[in-house]
């Protein structure tokens, strides 16, 4: 029963990242992106936090948005990674390489983002 209980917390802690993703801030080694909002204003959209971490690109909204797609292009040659997700954190596999990208994203409540950042290993 003890190892029950305490297999069934740590499980809770493990997913309460996700449920409350105002208390799970980037990494401090993560690349932030700043975004900007497509369109003129939402005003009940929260702005989502976005970095890139290690080969990935995190998009992390509050718990109302319940899908989010979005899409990587390197801005050298135009090459693209996109992912989508049904829920509020969406992680897209991208490129390592130098280079500047951009990212857009759309989510589940209408809005669109867009938003640049830098590589320079």
């Amino acid at each position: 029963m003890k190892k029950r209980t305490l297999v069934l917390l740590a499980l809770t802690a493990c997913f309460s990242c996700f449920n409350l993703n105002a208390s799970c801030p980037p990494p401090d080694e993560s690349e932030p992106i700043v975004i900007q909002d497509k369109d003129i204003l939402h005003p009940r959209s929260v702005v989502p936090d976005c970095y890139y971490l290690d080969g990935y690109v995190y998009i992390i909204c509050n718990n109302n948005i319940t899908s989010i797609s979005g899409i990587v292009t390197r801005l050298s040659d135009n090459a693209q990674w996109s992912n989508c997700c049904n829920g509020s954190t969406l992680q897209i596999a991208v490129s390592t390489d130098i280079g500047s990208y951009q990212l857009t994203f759309s989510l589940s409540d209408g809005s669109s983002y867009f938003g640049e950042y830098e590589l320079a290993h």
